[in-house]
């Protein structure tokens, strides 16, 4: 009777064991480089490079054929470059451009013996009024009925903090005083006072008397 209760436990066990392994995420995000790094203001041109793995974890194959994998961003003017490693041969994945990219599980579903990467490079602008709220990039496992299995996120870096600028109006040289020198007023010559003029004119005769009379 012991032993039917241990066995009824370890099915149960195993049962429930293998649903949350169901739902183990079929991709781990590795590293998520962003350049330039940091707070960054709005209009900034952004590149962001995810590398995504698909490691064996005893199931049947590295990701679900069933399955898509959204990638998604709250960046402006976007444009996706996905390439699959595949046992270190590498294949350029169809590029795309708007605000998410979806690769088919069918791409990505190989034997969990092959070791699988996948490199999405995705470049646009920093939105207006960037917060944490929006999704520098967004990586989900749907399944065929649209339901989010797995969320991986990178928040969007919140806009720097731009104290407002005082500017300096600079001071005004005075304008240099032109001094104008005023002349001093020379002094008009005094007009010869008439007795003066006829004393001239009596010593001029009295000369040319005194040569007439010598002669």
């Amino acid at each position: 009777m012991k032993q039917i209760h241990n066995l009824k436990f370890f099915l149960a066990f195993f049962f429930l064991f293998a649903c949350i392994m169901s739902y183990v995420s079929a991709f781990t995000v590795s590293t998520v480089d962003v350049d330039p790094p940091g707070n960054l203001v709005a209009g900034t041109p952004v590149t962001v490079t995810v590398m995504i793995d698909f490691p064996s974890r005893g199931g049947t194959e590295t990701f679900p054929a069933t399955d898509d994998l959204q990638v998604s961003t709250n960046l402006e003017g976007q444009h996706w470059e996905p390439v699959l490693n595949l046992d270190g041969v590498e294949t350029h994945l169809q590029q795309n451009a708007g605000d998410s990219l979806t690769i088919s599980g069918w791409y990505l579903s190989y034997s969990p013996g092959q070791k699988e990467r996948l490199r999405v490079t995705l470049t646009g602008t920093i939105p207006a009024n960037p917060s944490p709220r929006q999704d520098l990039v967004n990586i989900q496992e749907v399944d065929s009925g649209k339901n989010v299995i797995t969320t991986a996120r990178v928040a969007m870096p919140e806009a720097p903090f731009m104290a407002p600028s005082t500017t300096t109006i600079p001071t005004k040289k005075p304008t240099a005083t032109k001094k104008i020198f005023t002349p001093i007023a020379m002094g008009t010559p005094t007009p010869a006072s008439p007795l003066g003029t006829g004393a001239g004119i009596i010593a001029a005769f009295g000369a040319a008397f005194l040569v007439m009379k010598r002669k």
